[in-house]
């Protein structure tokens, strides 16, 4: 089977309900033409780069899928009929694509990000522990300032 990945964005101003449903509504296509979701990523509302049907926001979503190129059709016919959907692209990934791999990829990437901010979490609370207070320095020039300023006619007059 083939790896698709599909970006569609919806009205900003669904229910959290009604994008609930969207989402399962697509998801359910693919699943019912064959094919295995891989991940379902929610980007959230983001400002539009142009008005698209009046409106100057969107709500993106983004599906990883590995589906036979039916269930791919089906799913962008959906989208088409969907009122609530403001634009969608589908791009293939991979012309041949083993779903349990691809999941086990993401798994791993996934903790390598939260590994990669926990460090990141602990090394900014170690830099935002106090500094031990510095010991002051003394005003009295060293041997060597002496001699210098000497050495160059800065000496006392």
């Amino acid at each position: 089977m083939r790896r698709y990945e599909t970006i569609f964005v919806l009205r900003p101003d669904l229910g959290e309900a009604v994008l609930r449903q969207a989402i399962k509504r697509i998801e359910d296509i693919i699943s019912h033409g064959g094919g295995e979701m891989v991940e379902t990523e929610e980007w959230g509302v983001r400002e539009l780069a142009y008005r698209v049907k009046r409106e100057r926001r969107g709500y993106y979503v983004r599906l990883d899928y590995v589906a036979p190129a039916a269930a791919l059709n089906e799913v962008e016919r959906n989208l088409k009929l969907m009122d609530d959907v403001l634009r969608y692209l589908s791009v293939l990934v991979a012309e041949e694509a083993n779903a349990a791999e691809l999941r086990s990829e993401i798994e791993a990437r996934q903790r390598r990000l939260a590994e990669a901010r926990a460090a990141a979490a602990a090394q900014a609370a170690s830099a935002s522990e106090p500094l031990p207070p510095a010991e002051p320095e003394s005003s009295e020039p060293t041997d060597e300032a002496a001699d210098q300023d000497s050495e160059a006619g800065g000496g006392e007059a």
